[in-house]
């Protein structure tokens, strides 16, 4: 089971996570000219349906009610049992945590008997250990993090075969980010900033709720035809079978539009709010107004994080690119696929080892909000279906 944590060139595994079948981005990414493989894939489930926190600062899901007035308990985010603890990135229970520990430590692979959705909970977690694992990857739980010497105490160095694309203290940086050519070409070909209103269009977003809705709508259907036409500037994306470019667009536009929404909104003083566009900034109150709280209660945990590693511009750019090539899902060309992502993993360690006085550790930590932005992309795929419908057609439409 020599597989990269962020997903190997194996073009027959499972895939972890994609967009369901009523995707928003089916209308903007037919520009490709391509169908998606056959096969309906679930989205991850959102961690707003568990009761759970992180005991990592910053790192976890929002905590929901429970009834214990002043301890509220963390979920198993894998199969729903009391969590002990944030265990590989995600809050997790001791069981899941050593089934997970015993898969990457002994090179396990498991099939599943079934069709490959088995239901993973407390009661039927040691059913199917495919699903299980599978399951345990779906919700963002990171391979890297599992000691491979099975010494016991101490944290995970991350000392892995120097093809692992988590290997970034193994990578040779290059002499100036000015000669690396996927952060070269990201800064070039980064969209211009969208406003939420057309010149001329004579209308204020100050009109109603259902304006507001409305704009949110647009502004969210012409961000994804910017993000196709971004991609395929990408050195190499436009390489990939067209199949590929529709799979890995339409399984990460979500999470690339999260990741972007949060760093916008981080040049704005507190209380927290939501930049959508530079004429359009929603504070709690007004999301709430949208129908957009649980949308903003994740957003606004990414953004904390995100201000607190300080991420400069190169980084979300990379960081970006990274979620563009980082989808677990069933690939023809998994390989070129996966050369890609380690360009853009060598361009994100370009800029650590450039801009920060201890480039593994924060490598480590910008890699660890991987699971946070895994988390919001259910939350923003039930957002704007429910309130974009104009602009969100069925991918059959």
């Amino acid at each position: 089971m020599a597989s990269s944590p962020l997903g190997d060139g194996d073009t027959n595994s499972e895939p972890m996570y994609s967009s369901s079948s009523s995707s928003p981005v089916a209308e903007p990414l037919s520009k490709l000219e391509c169908h998606s493989p056959g096969g309906s894939l679930s989205p991850p489930l959102s961690p707003h349906e568990y009761t759970c926190s992180s005991t990592t600062k910053g790192a976890g899901a929002p905590t929901g009610p429970t009834h214990a007035p002043t301890n509220p308990r963390r979920l198993c985010l894998v199969c729903g049992d009391v969590a002990s603890g944030f265990h590989y990135g995600v809050a997790s229970c001791e069981a899941c945590k050593a089934f997970f520990k015993r898969t990457i430590q002994g090179n396990i692979e498991y099939t599943c008997p079934a069709s490959s959705d088995c239901e993973i909970n407390k009661r039927r977690r040691k059913a199917c250990q495919a699903c299980r694992f599978q399951k345990c990857l779906k919700m963002g739980m990171l391979k890297e993090g599992v000691r491979l010497d099975r010494v016991r105490g101490g944290r995970q160095k991350y000392r892995r075969n120097p093809d692992g694309p988590y290997q970034v203290q193994a990578l040779q940086p290059k002499k100036s980010l000015e000669e690396n050519v996927i952060i070269s070409a990201l800064v070039h070909c980064e969209p211009e900033p969208l406003l939420a209103l057309n010149s001329g269009s004579g209308s204020s977003l100050g009109d109603s709720q259902f304006k507001m809705v409305s704009v949110l709508s647009e502004l969210v259907d012409r961000e994804l035809v910017a993000t196709i036409s971004w991609a395929k500037q990408i050195p190499g994306f436009t390489d990939l079978t067209l199949n590929d470019q529709m799979r890995l667009l339409q399984t990460t536009w979500a999470e690339i539009l999260s990741l972007a929404l949060a760093y916008r909104s981080c040049q704005l003083s507190p209380p927290p709010r939501l930049m959508f566009a530079s004429d359009l900034v929603l504070d709690e109150r007004q999301a709430s107004e949208c129908r957009a709280e649980e949308l903003f209660d994740h957003m606004v945990h990414l953004i904390r994080r995100l201000e607190e590693l300080s991420i400069s511009r190169e980084e979300f750019l990379a960081m970006k690119a990274l979620i563009l090539t980082n989808a677990d899902i069933v690939l023809e060309d998994g390989n070129s696929v996966r050369k890609l992502r380690d360009a853009v993993l060598q361009g994100l360690h370009d800029c650590v080892v450039a801009q920060r006085a201890s480039p593994t550790t924060s490598a480590s930590q910008l890699l660890l909000c991987l699971p946070l932005l895994r988390q919001l992309d259910a939350v923003v795929r039930r957002f704007v279906p429910a309130n974009c419908c104009s602009a969100c057609p069925s991918s059959g439409s």
